[in-house]
């Protein structure tokens, strides 16, 4: 029974059911380990998990003992977990599952739903922070705001917004202002929030809900480009000149500049600002997996428009394939019409073993109906073969993170070589 449901908690997640029922009732009865710790919590459509991964490294560079809980995990749950660096072992995580797990037949009974695999996640993160004593820890939403499991917490030193886009809007709004309401509602009240400054519609609507928490806000305003170092932004932010975001591409600099506000608000110094930055880490973001792969997890249009502008400034006039998977419930015609206007060629796969993802052949012929021809791989490797007819090419394979689970056993292969 144990192990079965440590298998069931490392699946791929198939239900998405928001509300914060049963992760309270859950957490509740583990004692609310979330309670007394300190959390800066982060939403946002696009950026979210390049703002933890820069916090996490500036955090550090402070000598603070710094927790995070992101998703999705790229190869495996443990990823989600972090400590100092170091991701969660499986001899105290597994234990930490059975524990969750023998609790959920009771939060069933109480609230008549079991919980989610993502509100196991939460209860087994929220537990193992607490047992390692973090001064401070970096809380990734997983999807919305309001109504997300991580929003179980009822206070945090500080909330972030990231870029807020179109994504997931069958459960979060059909506009932008809708979605930006979602998000905020993770302000606490009393609090403070650090934003980005986007759109005017959603800075409204940033700005009411913080007005109506009694929260103090912070808007992250553009930096100013100073080029960049083969992928890495080299850029000012204020009276901050010369900084370098290891993470790759110009869309870096607004989650660099979310991040730097975010860091002031919390008092650390500039040099830590600066060495954190420079030593971000964050694989599946504009990753090079070799001189001619490119791994990226954008998954939806403001992602891509992002990756597109990366490409054309670091690879200008380079001929690419792209290597394409998604989720059933995305809305990828206006991604795939971004990246069909520089590539080539595409290559359409899927992510094997999560039900949730569109086959290649149903994506070859939607991509077909909307004037995108391409060929179709029943798995990533044999994606990456196909594309091997194409000498020359930069291949970029992007569409869901979910992919990213193949990547370490397919670079074992000698003809590619891992990027660390």
């Amino acid at each position: 029974m144990a192990s079965d449901f440590v298998k069931y908690a490392n699946s791929f997640q198939t239900v998405i059911n928001l509300g914060l029922g049963r992760i309270s009732a859950l957490l509740k009865l583990m004692g609310d380990p979330q309670r007394g710790q300190r959390f800066v919590h982060v939403a946002g459509t696009n950026g979210k998990g390049s703002v933890c991964a820069m916090l996490d490294a500036i955090l550090t560079a402070e000598g603070l003992k710094v927790g995070r809980y992101t998703s999705p995990n790229l190869v495996r749950v443990n990823e989600r977990v972090v400590v100092d660096g170091e991701e969660i072992p499986d001899e105290e995580l597994n234990p930490l599952l059975e524990r969750v797990g023998a609790l959920c037949p009771e939060v069933e009974h109480i609230t008549g739903e079991c919980p989610t695999q993502f509100e196991v996640w939460t209860a087994a993160a929220m537990e193992y922070f607490k047992n390692k004593n973090c001064d401070i820890v970096l809380l990734e939403v997983g999807l919305g705001g309001e109504f997300d499991a991580t929003n179980v917490i009822d206070k945090n030193a500080l909330a972030v917004i990231t870029r807020v886009a179109l994504d997931h809007c069958a459960y979060l709004g059909n506009t932008t202002a809708e979605i930006a309401k979602a998000k905020c509602g993770i302000m606490k009240p009393g609090g403070l929030t650090v934003a980005l400054s986007q759109e005017a519609e959603v800075n409204a609507v940033i700005m009411d809900c913080a007005k109506k928490a009694g929260n103090r806000l912070v808007f992250a305003c553009a930096p100013e480009s100073e080029g960049h170092d083969g992928l890495s932004e080299i850029f000012s932010y204020k009276s901050m000149t010369g900084l370098k975001s290891a993470l790759g591409g110009p869309h870096q600099r607004e989650n660099a500049a979310i991040a730097i506000e975010a860091a002031l608000a919390l008092g650390v110094s500039e040099s830590s600002i600066r060495q954190g930055l420079a030593a971000t880490r964050h694989r599946g973001r504009l990753e090079p997996l070799s001189d001619d792969i490119i791994f990226d997890g954008a998954h939806n249009p403001n992602g891509v428009e992002a990756l597109c502008a990366a490409l054309d400034r670091c690879f200008p006039g380079r001929e690419r394939t792209v290597i394409f998977a998604c989720m059933k419930d995305k809305d990828i015609i206006p991604s795939l019409k971004m990246l069909s206007a520089s590539a080539r060629h595409f290559i359409f796969t899927r992510v094997v073993g999560n039900p949730r993802s569109m086959t290649e052949n149903d994506l070859k012929t939607l991509a077909a109906e909307n004037g995108i021809d391409g060929e179709a791989a029943p798995d990533l490797a044999a994606a990456l073969e196909l594309s091997e007819k194409y000498p020359g090419s930069l291949r970029v394979i992007c569409g869901s993170l979910y992919l990213y689970e193949s990547i370490p056993k397919i670079i074992d292969n000698p003809r590619y070589k891992c990027y660390n």
